[in-house]
């Protein structure tokens, strides 16, 4: 098999890079990131080694390397490697870290850098494609947030201390009427926390709290609605994804058919 290699900027966070290899069968002499790198395995076997010693990576397995941490990396004779990263800028990692903890902090010290985790490694490869991918910037920012904070939760040698979320109708309430009044708009994260006076952390554990749905699905549920409106109007496919936030008709066309079982054009009044 021949070793590929594919490395692109996240699409809406450009501080995150996505890296993916196929097929490696040679050895990287020791060297460091300047980011934090979060990998999951896909198949064959990998070897990574630190000071701390050398450990196997198998399909499924969680690799983390904080910024300048020195390593190498190799592959068992006979065998491939292929895996997938996400390579976040440390700048980028340490907001992310004191929206999630509360505090300042530059990276996550981890209890050991490989972790057997099916659940999380599902949600990293499915951040992973995501981000490289066209679509909500919400969405996207709100799954790297909860990736990050359950990473940390469970595997940060310090723990999780973050307070319980209180009741906060208000700040949810004005978040719930902008994406009403707003839905054609690709909206940060940050500008809902801004809105709502919280970190955007925070409004993203009171706003599943206290509506039932994560701030990116409430927002495509209120696009799919006016979707719905436009169509009994008779107004055209394309501008219907336009005019309701889709980057584009295809986009559109598969959210409609995950929420609604069949396609725009099938959909009957």
């Amino acid at each position: 098999m021949n070793e590929k290699i594919q490395f692109l900027r996240a699409k809406d966070i450009p501080e995150l890079e996505l890296y993916r290899n196929a097929g490696v069968a040679r050895a990287v002499s020791r060297h460091i990131h300047r980011v934090f790198s979060l990998s999951v395995a896909e198949a064959g076997v990998g070897i990574h080694e630190t000071r701390q010693g050398k450990q196997y990576l198998t399909p499924g397995c969680i690799l983390v390397v904080n910024v300048d941490e020195t390593h190498s990396s190799s592959v068992p004779a006979g065998y491939t490697y292929s895996s997938r990263s996400l390579r976040i800028d440390p700048v980028l990692l340490s907001t992310l870290l004191q929206q999630i903890t509360g505090r300042r902090q530059e990276t996550i010290q981890l209890q050991q850098p490989v972790i057997y985790h099916q659940a999380l490694a599902s949600q990293i490869r499915s951040l992973h494609s995501s981000l490289g991918e066209a679509g909500s910037r919400l969405e996207k920012e709100g799954l790297l947030l909860d990736t990050l904070a359950k990473l940390y939760a469970c595997y940060a040698r310090e723990g999780l201390k973050s307070a319980a979320p209180g009741k906060e109708d208000t700040s949810v309430s004005r978040v719930c009427e902008y994406l009403q009044d707003c839905f054609q708009e690709n909206v940060s994260l940050a500008q809902l926390a801004a809105i709502a006076g919280l970190s955007p952390f925070h409004l993203a554990r009171v706003f599943t709290k206290e509506t039932g749905v994560p701030p990116h699905t409430y927002q495509l549920q209120v696009r799919l609605k006016k979707a719905t409106d436009l169509l009994a109007a008779g107004k055209p496919l394309v501008e219907v994804a336009l005019a309701t936030g889709f980057c584009d008709q295809s986009h559109f066309q598969k959210a409609f058919k995950r929420k609604f079982g069949l396609t725009p054009g099938k959909y009957e009044w």
